[in-house]
């Protein structure tokens, strides 16, 4: 290639550069033709004068000079071309060594796609161009002659050379970058070189001299002749009991390190040494960490170090979490790595790679060899945990359990329980992951064939619930349940009769078992009905308040008896205070219509003796000032207190106010005619009263609520019951309806309502 053409290749690049950019402008065409026809012309042979060509396009000098001057920098930091080695010229010195920064899957570094992408490319279209690039070998470098390349890492390469003056062979580790190395590099490349120097192990590689050459940063170390574990473990899983004197020592070298404040980081394979005499040797203080100080050279969520061999919290990017447990992580990696010869996590990309290591449990090493000893394997569990304090407390720790694995002995770690193995194991099942937080990344066939049965189960579960329970909800709603319960009051009580009576008529007609639910009145009632101990509830219209309660029918009507006893001067409600009155008990509709009529009347419960029990004591003891019973119009209860002659009936005069305030009531008269010869008033007494409903829920079963209201309507049920009419229910105001009643009702509302007394 002519020093021509590598100018125009560097133009070139220039070009490609310049034409990767938004075309913004006219001008920026221009250009690019400009630099086309220079570089036809030098692609020709003929390099024109520089400031003839940019004094035939002066709108366009300033661009053409930039862009000309970057070419002329390609071209200086290019190297020699095959015209320079043909003609003698060749370098013996890398004064102006740049070496080609290569991109390799061990290390993860913060690298732009693009960049990335742009040098394979590059180092694909020519490997000649590459290794001319590199320094020409051997050359010599201040005092050191390399003579050949050891290694290149993501950060530097790696030449074996000899020392000149004191006549030894080491190894001379550089930036790859070279005199183009970033501030950051060149730290981390002097933080390495202070971290190695610090330590005088014999399993830990010695560091004799750092500096700077010709612009290149260096430092020298010791020459270890031999293998390093990645390439022994090559030809296959190493024994078991070579493999833990491996890991041993190189524990006992990293309990060293960590005992002067040194955290490696980058524990692998590659960076384990075994010289020609078979012993250990700890290389490549990269990443490492001062405990004593953090550096600031990695920043929180930079993920530093190889995938495969990161600890957890490392993969994070946790760097306050990064300490001698990490360590550890990493020597339990390898020993996995050289016992079965691959690495606990290895996916298909990098970032692949480290969701599994912070996500998925590690495997078991016996499951790759099965020969593996037991014990190796728990010691390899114990330091794969998740978390830093699961694993060893100390890299001396894990040697001392290595050490009593090799002799024989028992060692300290314990197997993980079968159940916390199988939790973790279902950890990673992508369904059960997802409900208990827990990230799942690439799970494995048999965890996908594990969901796979779930899921199957889960839906056959879900056909079978529609299969069986919403059918059954639909035909519920449909047909007759087999057993029927009704509410009712207190035992021989209005309520009861009634319910007794659709108890007898629904077990009659339907093929159903009917039974009466004793209870202590329509409070109790409406709450065994929101309970669902009972499909139907007799109530008072003013405990219909929930949502939840459908009427079904309005049945009759309760009026409300104030009772007096004799010689005691009570006129109104109001002079009720400081007597006792008789209310009924608590869940009785007697006692809340009595606290509601006492509030119209500007009292409370405090303000009177009230007594809770119940009517029957009226005749027989006549202790109470006063009475307030709810029931219908010729009550036994009433006509009997009435007859005794202890009792007088009192009226209420502001019997419409009270009706106005509460919806639920209505004014009605007491007459002579509902409790004769018992001393009413010809023209009656005025009173209120409310309506007593036959209630159920809203899902009641239709059917139910059809044949009640078939049964009880009927015109011999309607005399016998005393209940109201259908064409008197079916003008109703305002209430909530059954669906059921709704449309039994319907054919009945085009007729004209006959209320009777």
């Amino acid at each position: 290639m002519s020093r021509n053409s590598s100018w125009a290749i560097s133009h070139t690049i220039v070009l490609e550069f310049q034409s990767a950019l938004p075309e913004e402008n006219q001008s920026e065409l221009q250009v690019e033709a400009a630099l086309a026809e220079y570089m036809r012309r030098c692609d020709a042979g003929d390099l024109p004068d520089r400031e003839s060509f940019l004094s035939r396009h002066p709108e366009l000098r300033e661009q053409l000079t930039e862009l000309l001057d970057a070419a002329d920098w390609i071209e200086s930091m290019a190297g020699p071309t095959a015209a320079d080695e043909e003609s003698g010229v060749v370098l013996q010195s890398v004064d102006r060594l740049t070496l080609l920064a290569g991109e390799t899957e061990e290390t993860l570094v913060h690298t732009p796609t693009f960049a990335r992408d742009a040098a394979k490319q590059a180092a694909g279209a020519d490997e000649r161009r590459t290794e001319l690039s590199q320094p020409l070998l051997p050359c010599q470098f201040g005092d050191y002659v390399l003579e050949r390349v050891l290694g290149r890492g993501g950060m530097g390469v790696v030449y074996f050379g000899h020392q000149t003056h004191l006549e030894r062979p080491v190894a001379i580790k550089m930036i790859r970058s070279g005199a183009l190395a970033s501030e950051e590099e060149v730290a981390r490349f002097y933080t390495e070189a202070r971290s190695a120097a610090k330590l005088d192990h014999p399993n830990i590689v010695t560091v004799h001299q750092c500096g700077e050459q010709d612009g290149h940063h260096y430092f020298s170390m010791d020459y270890v002749p031999g293998l390093d574990l990645s390439r022994m473990v090559e030809a296959g899983p190493l024994n078991g009991k070579v493999a833990a004197r491996y890991v041993r020592d190189a524990a006992r070298a990293i309990q060293y390190a960590h005992a002067r404040g040194i955290v490696h980081r980058d524990l692998k394979p590659a960076n384990v040494l075994v010289d020609d005499q078979d012993h250990v040797r700890i290389t490549d203080f990269g990443l490492a960490k001062s405990m004593e100080h953090e550096s600031g050279l990695t920043a929180t969520g930079a993920a530093l170090g190889t995938p495969s061999y990161m600890s957890p919290e490392q993969a994070a990017g946790s760097v306050d979490q990064q300490h001698c447990s990490s360590d550890i992580y990493s020597l339990g990696a390898v020993l996995f790595t050289i016992v079965t010869g691959r690495p606990p996590f290895k996916a298909s990309s990098v970032v692949q790679t480290i969701m599994q290591v912070i996500h998925r449990p590690a495997p078991r090493a016996r499951t790759f060899n099965a020969a593996l000893d037991e014990d190796i394997e728990t010691i390899i569990d114990v330091c794969l945990q998740k978390s830093p304090d699961q694993r060893y407390p100390s890299a001396g720790a894990l040697a001392d359990d290595l050490e009593r694995y090799l002799v024989g002995a028992p060692i300290q770690a314990r197997p993980m329980s079968s159940f916390r193995r199988a939790w973790y194991w279902l950890l990673g099942v992508p369904i059960l992951g997802a409900v208990l937080d827990h990230r799942v990344v690439e799970p494995t066939d048999a965890h996908r064939w594990v969901q796979r049965g779930m899921i199957s189960v889960g839906v056959m579960v879900i056909a079978a619930w529609l299969l069986l329970l919403i059918p059954s909800s639909v035909w519920y709603k449909n047909r007759m349940p087999s057993l029927v319960r009704v509410a009712a009051g207190v035992e021989g009580g209005g309520y009861h009769q009634l319910a007794t009576t659709i108890c007898d008529v629904l077990e009659k007609h339907y093929d159903c078992k009917a039974e009466v639910v004793v209870s202590a009145g329509s409070t109790d009632n409406m709450h065994r009905l929101h309970r669902g101990e009972v499909d139907l509830a007799l109530l008072q219209a003013d405990a219909v308040d929930s949502a939840s309660v459908a009427v079904v029918t309005p049945l009759y009507f309760e009026v409300v008896h104030v009772l007096i006893r004799q010689g005691v001067d009570i006129a109104n409600i109001g002079q009720l205070a400081g007597r006792r009155v008789l209310v009924g008990s608590e869940k009785t509709g007697s006692n809340r219509i009595a606290r509601i009529l006492l509030q119209h009347a500007g009292l409370t419960f405090d303000d009177i003796d009230a007594d809770v029990g119940d009517g029957s004591s009226l005749v027989r003891e006549h202790t109470v000032d006063a009475a307030i019973v709810v029931s219908r119009l010729g009550s036994a209860t009433v006509r009997d207190a009435l007859l005794s002659g202890h009792y007088r009936l009192l009226g209420i005069p502001n019997a419409w106010q009270f009706a106005l305030n509460e919806p639920s009531f209505h004014v009605h008269p007491v007459e002579q005619q509902n409790y004769p010869d018992c001393g009413l008033p010809v023209e009656g007494i005025v009173t209120v009263a409310t309506t007593a409903f036959l209630a159920a829920k809203h899902d009641t079963p239709s059917a139910l609520v059809t044949a009640v209201l078939n049964q009880l309507f009927t015109p011999e049920m309607v005399a016998s019951c005393g209940i109201l009419s259908a064409d008197q229910v079916a003008h109703w105001p305002e209430l909530a309806w059954h669906p059921a009643s709704r449309e039994f009702f319907s054919p009945y509302r085009g007729s004209t309502p006959a209320f009777s007394k």
